[in-house]
């Protein structure tokens, strides 16, 4: 028997192996979501950044959250999730709450994005395994290598199938996992399943032999994670050929929230405003740093069925805005057990296998940070029920926009679409011409997902 190794020991044994496409593919897979979520149409350039930062302001004022962990989110997203059956999940549930927020303050939801749990994975995976005997550590390097090829064929798998669902779906409707069982998307989830059983069974074979080894709490994270206690079944009819995903749990469920909301016991409402004239956002003060990065339009009109953009609201100088919620509230949300926090923070430092440090160094791939493959997670979601807008202009904006204005189905005002069923004159929406103002309240009775509360790795999440 050889001498003790140890894990540092481990390090000088990664030459030549398999290298992850998850991994060092990370930042590049998430400016490709956060551009084709922006796609419709916009360059990067068209956007104008200074409404949504006042509109960032606003929403942290009005709402007591904190710069270092809201996330203004867009496209709209409803939150309208059925209430699923026990030991199953919503397709659109799993989406929001597994895929990993952008690193932006105001940040692009891609249903599509990179799953936290796949990055838990591959974190796992770069920790060293310190064992004694060489045998075990020769089947340990075996084991990890054939999860790694595995890991890379469920990455391609996804990707093909991605590539299809951007060019032919908007604002994530429907979420990519739902468009899977569809008639387009069915192929594409044989090929993901297939892939995700290969790579299921090998973390499952890696699990057994690291369950010999003796790097501390490295065994239990592993068994925790191939758990599938910890896993359930997608409770759509048509994703039956794909296996149990790890769970993710809300603390309430939309359709319980809203009868609260409709009986009077909901949550408080919220107002937030603000004016073309105030300041800009300095986004530097948010956990993210640095620039907003936002790829869609601040203000657009639905008119005979097509989103437009109102110029003449983006060169306003007079313009003011107010937004008033009927209710809300900060929904939790929390991986299942098959997430060892714990063992994450302990991690802080690592170490970890060669070519992986903490945050990058030289030649090294980031775990954690803005170039990290594994840095933030979801912990909460801020929904909102029937907001209304006021938004005063200059006399001439208003004569400009008006005639659209009668004639408008809905309102865009950054990721809030507020719905006019059956015209905006039907719908109660009024335009004052002494005030030069237009407002109006949504149709839509559907609560709306305004916003995120973020937990940086390694520092974040619960367990």
């Amino acid at each position: 028997m050889s001498a003790k190794t140890t894990a540092v020991d481990i390090l000088d044994r990664e030459d030549e192996r398999p290298i992850s496409a998850f991994t060092h593919g990370a930042v590049s897979r998430r400016l490709l979501r956060r551009a084709r979520v922006g796609a419709r149409g916009l360059a990067a350039a068209d956007a104008d950044d200074k409404p949504w930062g006042l509109l960032y302001r606003a929403l942290i004022n009005s709402l007591g959250a904190s710069p270092d962990t809201f996330q203004l989110v867009y496209p709209f997203v409803s939150w309208s999730w059925p209430t699923a059956a026990a030991g199953t999940i919503g397709s659109a549930q799993y989406d929001f709450c597994s895929t990993a927020p952008q690193w932006d303050a105001v940040g692009a939801y891609a249903s599509g994005g990179d799953r936290v749990d796949l990055a838990y994975q591959q974190f796992l995976r770069v920790i060293p395994v310190a064992t004694d005997d060489p045998d075990l550590r020769d089947q340990i390097t075996v084991a990890t290598d054939a999860l790694t090829e595995a890991s890379n064929q469920y990455t391609q798998a996804v990707d093909i199938a991605l590539a299809i669902y951007d060019d032919t779906v908007v604002d994530n409707t429907p979420p990519f996992t739902e468009w899977l069982g569809s008639l387009q998307g069915r192929g594409y989830q044989a090929n993901i399943a297939a892939a995700l059983k290969k790579m299921s069974q090998a973390e499952i074979n890696l699990a057994a032999l690291v369950d010999q080894a003796n790097t501390p709490g490295l065994a239990d994270a592993r068994n925790q994670f191939v758990n599938e206690e910890f896993y359930v079944r997608l409770a759509d009819p048509n994703l039956t050929k794909l296996p149990k995903v790890p769970n993710w749990s809300i603390s309430q469920n939309a359709a319980q929230w809203l009868d609260k909301v409709k009986a009077g016991k909901g949550p408080a409402g919220a107002t937030m405003g603000f004016s073309s004239r105030d300041s800009s956002y300095d986004f530097s003060k948010s956990w993210a740093g640095g620039e907003a990065k936002v790829q869609q339009l601040f203000w657009e009109v639905k008119v005979n069925g097509k989103w437009e953009r109102i110029d003449s609201f983006e060169t306003d100088n007079q313009l003011e805005v107010s937004l008033e919620f009927e209710a809300f509230d900060l929904i939790q949300i929390q991986p299942s057990l098959w997430y060892n926090g714990g063992f994450v923070r302990s991690m802080a430092n690592g170490p970890f296998v060669r070519g992986y440090s903490p945050f990058g160094d030289g030649d090294n791939q980031a775990v954690y940070g803005e170039s990290g493959f594994f840095n933030l997670l979801k912990t909460g979601m801020y929904v909102g029920y029937k907001p209304s807008f006021s938004i005063r202009t200059s006399s001439a904006t208003f004569k400009q926009f008006s005639e659209k204005f009668k004639v408008a189905t809905g309102i865009r005002i950054g990721p809030f679409s507020f719905e006019a069923e059956g015209g905006s004159e039907k719908s109660g929406w009024h335009a004052d011409a002494n005030g030069s103002s237009f407002t109006g309240t949504t149709t839509s009775d559907q609560p709306m997902i305004i916003g995120v509360q973020i937990a940086k790795m390694p520092k974040g999440g619960q367990g």
